[in-house]
């Protein structure tokens, strides 16, 4: 059996934020009991929250396939309807536990981080998420045959006489934007020291990096103008709500 760099990365990642995030349980003295269903309750509420996710953006593919919302196979899946369920997820066990939630995410920031710095070398590698076709100088250019190529066939059949086209690698893009999310997200958290600060920070920036990625990528032409606009808005509403919460953090620990 054949295993995609994407599958393989993704299994990867979720395992070491999971192997984390149960040490970081234990050193908060939560049994092993407990310290194991809260991994699986944060693994199964990711899964179904991306899951979710995809269906809300692409109701009518579910509508004509229920069978989406079942499959096992490692697709169909949006990335922060994931995040968001298992965040809250985190902030139950916390409040079921009396922990700090924010002291418990600010802790696993620079591990989600890796997290999602090794999925998108997964999918650099796979030849998913990949951008829209580009004359710059450090465009990618994936073999004959791959998931780029076989989109710029769809666009234009007649470009099966041409080579293929280089595309912005997004994936890239993405890596050096996680980067620089969590360089000044950890700058900013130093110099406030106020908990939650870190988090509120990294997601912010984060969404900021997602939202200007998402005009830099390929995008089926099947997808009408309502979905295209779902995506933007989606990260523009997680933006305004990680401000909030700083504004918020800010203003309680200077009163």
């Amino acid at each position: 059996m054949s295993v995609s760099s994407y599958r393989f990365f993704g299994f990867l990642g979720a395992l070491f934020f999971l192997f984390v995030f149960l040490k970081t349980l234990h050193k908060n003295e939560l049994s092993v009991t407990t310290s194991i269903f809260s991994v699986l309750l944060v693994l199964t509420t990711f899964l179904v929250g991306s899951r979710l996710l995809y269906s809300l953006f692409f109701i009518d593919e579910v509508v004509e396939d229920p069978s989406i919302l079942f499959a096992t196979r490692y697709i169909n899946f949006s990335l922060f309807g994931g995040l968001g369920l298992s965040a809250l997820a985190i902030w139950l066990v916390t409040q079921w536990k009396g922990l700090s939630f924010f002291k418990i995410t600010d802790s696993l920031v620079p591990y989600a981080a890796f997290t999602l710095i090794l999925l998108r070398v997964g999918c650099f590698l796979n030849g998913c998420c990949f951008g829209k076709t580009t004359n710059v100088a450090w465009g990618v250019t994936f073999p004959e045959g791959s998931l780029a190529h076989r989109a710029q066939l769809l666009s234009n059949p007649f470009s099966l006489l041409s080579p293929v086209k280089p595309v912005h690698p997004t994936q890239v893009y993405e890596i050096i934007g996680i980067v620089f999310a969590i360089i000044i997200a950890w700058t900013v958290m130093k110099r406030y020291k106020i908990t939650g600060l870190f988090t509120a920070s990294f997601v912010a920036l984060y969404a900021a990096v997602r939202l200007i990625l998402n005009f830099f990528r390929h995008y089926p032409e099947s997808i009408t103008w309502v979905q295209s606009l779902q995506a933007p808005i989606m990260y523009g509403l997680v933006i305004m709500a990680s401000c909030l919460t700083i504004h918020v953090l800010k203003k309680r620990e200077w009163k």
